[in-house]
């Protein structure tokens, strides 16, 4: 607990004095608030731009109604450009020239995770020079924005923390480039007994963390979180690594965490998907010499040699041909490859990475895959669970992916508890991908800010020979039947306008209506997608 002639310095953030969790009615406290609901402050130096002056009054009432003892006092820089780091280093280093002729001072805090990269920069030359000596404090950054007064740390340059200097002080961008689009948000989760052994032989926590953070992979549960220490093991030996789950669960993800957490890192990963491979499987493979078929009117170097040094990962293995499954066990057996035509093989050296949402010992008893090959990739085998096997995920996911779609758009869209609850209860059987899939276009089909449950646009399967008025409700006390069939209408309006594209006529004829009809609706639309 800082003493009351304690000083916090910090830039007012757009996140200022709440930031929108996503979910409709709540809200989390931004980088002020959660450094003061972590110790108190006799006096508190708020700074802002144009951009942030609505935020700022907002910020300093609610701090004097929360913490009545403390002095808050706002100080405007006339910057235009929040990113001009000329002018915002000089008028932020004027201000505290003034603060300390006018204040005698006390114990400096300073919040360097506040505002634009070149704001935090300015606190950390500053400090650095002398010119504003004090502790300095981190909650969230661009990659990491969590906020709340437990993400509260102190910021130790001299242990060699530059990892989270970097952090701070690169632009968002940086962060965007390195990052592949899918999920930008993980929850960090308290790993069970077998997770928690695996641990130790795996890669360094901030390196793993770190590679997490990168490729986007969100860990909620106990049982995600002990594939993600395996697959950190298996990154240590340079041996084939078998990854299966179902379709959506991430299997090349995991593959990319693997080659990212191993020595390979720096080396090339080649991705191969076999089930588009067919009759060009041992030339996508190994290669072709010109005049080796019909129509190699040049050399062609295969995704063995395109892989040499790095890592080779063979999606959908399974799918694989025998003929070409006998060649693939021989490339692995001898390290070595021939491509078609060519007398020659020459060595090459590839770590596989093999994934299947079929079950390959199934496959070996029918006679579709070689059972040799099979033991020959299965060396480590990840085994990633369905989603509906870690329900406690979804509400988690589901907010992560609507954040990453309101970056992407400049309309803040929330979810409403009911509709989370929504989420949690379906199936999934397309796991993560379709779970993103329904929240991309029911966010842009949206008539309000808020999804609520009947603005989910899932798809939900429908078993052969099932009656499909068997979901229909039961009548109850309250129940309207022209809301519910206006509901349905819309839905069904929708689903098929989402199916064609936004191909009105294409909509009509899936419907059975008019095509006037479908154009009403869609000139009904709140937010026109349209």
């Amino acid at each position: 607990m800082a003493s009351r002639h304690s000083v916090l310095y910090a830039f007012v953030d757009l996140k200022d004095p709440f930031l929108l969790t996503g979910i409709e009615g709540e809200s989390a406290p931004g980088p002020v608030l959660s450094i003061m609901g972590r110790q108190e402050f006799g006096r508190v130096f708020l700074f802002y731009t144009p951009q942030t002056a609505g935020n700022a009054r907002m910020t300093k009432d609610e701090v004097e109604a929360r913490h009545p003892g403390c002095s808050v006092e706002l100080r405007w820089l006339p910057v235009s450009d929040p990113k001009d780091y000329s002018r915002l280093m000089g008028a932020l280093a004027q201000e505290i020239r003034m603060i300390e002729d006018e204040w005698e001072g006390g114990e400096n805090y300073i919040c360097v995770s506040s505002g634009t990269a070149e704001m935090r920069a300015a606190w950390f030359l500053l400090n650095a020079s002398g010119m504003l000596p004090g502790r300095l404090l981190q909650v969230g950054s661009p990659a990491q924005p969590l906020f709340g007064e437990a993400n509260v740390k102190e910021v130790d340059l001299e242990g060699g923390e530059w990892d989270v200097l970097r952090d701070l002080v690169m632009p968002q961008e940086f962060f965007e480039s390195r990052i592949e689009k899918k999920v930008l948000f993980r929850l960090p989760a308290r790993p069970e007994a077998p997770a928690a052994k695996l641990a130790a032989a795996a890669a360094p926590p901030s390196e793993l963390e770190a590679a997490l953070s990168e490729l986007g992979l969100f860990v909620g549960s106990a049982k995600l979180r002990l594939e993600v220490e395996r697959a950190a093991v298996a990154a240590g030996v340079d041996a084939p690594v078998l990854i299966t789950g179902e379709t959506g669960t991430g299997k090349e993800l995991f593959a990319r965490l693997v080659h990212r957490l191993s020595a390979r890192a720096g080396r090339p990963l080649v991705a191969v998907n076999c089930a588009t491979l067919h009759d060009l499987a041992e030339s996508k493979l190994f290669g072709h010499v010109k005049g080796a078929f019909t129509g190699a009117v040049a050399d062609a170097v295969g995704c063995f040699d395109q892989a040499d040094g790095g890592t080779l990962f063979l999606d959908e293995i399974g799918e694989l041909p025998l003929e070409a499954q006998a060649k693939l066990l021989r490339a692995l057996q001898q390290r070595e490859v021939q491509p078609l035509g060519s007398k020659k093989p020459h060595k090459v050296d590839a770590r596989i990475i093999a994934a299947t949402n079929r079950d390959l010992q199934a496959e070996v008893k029918a006679g579709r895959f070689r059972e040799d090959l099979y033991y020959r990739i299965e060396v480590v085998q990840l085994r990633l669970p369905p989603l509906r096997d870690r329900r406690e995920e979804i509400p988690h996911l589901a907010l992560a992916i609507l954040r990453q779609l309101n970056a992407q758009r400049d309309r803040e869209t929330q979810i409403s508890k009911k509709a989370l609850r929504r989420l949690e209860e379906h199936a999934w059987p397309g796991n993560v991908r379709e779970l993103e899939n329904v929240m991309r276009r029911s966010v842009l089909y949206a008539p309000e800010d808020v999804l609520h449950p009947e603005d989910l646009l899932i798809t939900e399967p429908c078993e052969t020979g099932a009656d499909p008025l068997a979901a229909l409700p039961d009548p109850v006390e309250g129940f309207s039947l022209e809301d519910f069939l206006a509901k349905a209408r819309r839905q069904l309006m929708l689903r098929a306008l989402a199916k064609c594209g936004g191909n009105q006529s294409r909509a009509a004829a899936l419907l059975g209506v008019s095509k006037q009809a479908v154009s009403k609706f869609v000139q009904g639309c709140q937010d026109n997608p349209f």
